[in-house]
């Protein structure tokens, strides 16, 4: 991604998760113009964690009443997965 930005074919870059956190201080990131870095909670706010919360509540009712889950990104182990 640096070599992109400083060849200018790119022209810019954003960030909020990193290979290794925190960033270590000779890392390019922090000297490569035009990259905006976020901490990786830049989303996290009481809202946020409301939403997830009742979408996790949601989908946990919705499995245990036999209904397919909205959010689901592995639905191949659901088929292992026996209810009694």
């Amino acid at each position: 991604m640096c070599d992109a930005l400083d060849a200018r074919k790119l022209f810019g870059a954003a960030f909020d998760v990193f290979p290794r956190e925190p960033i270590p201080a000779d890392s390019r990131l922090l000297t490569t113009p035009n990259i905006a870095m976020t901490p990786h909670l830049a989303g996290a706010s009481n809202q946020t964690a409301f939403n997830a919360a009742s979408i996790v509540a949601s989908e946990v009712a919705g499995f245990l009443q036999g209904r397919p889950l909205a959010h689901c990104a592995n639905p191949e182990v659901l088929a292992g997965l026996c209810m009694t």
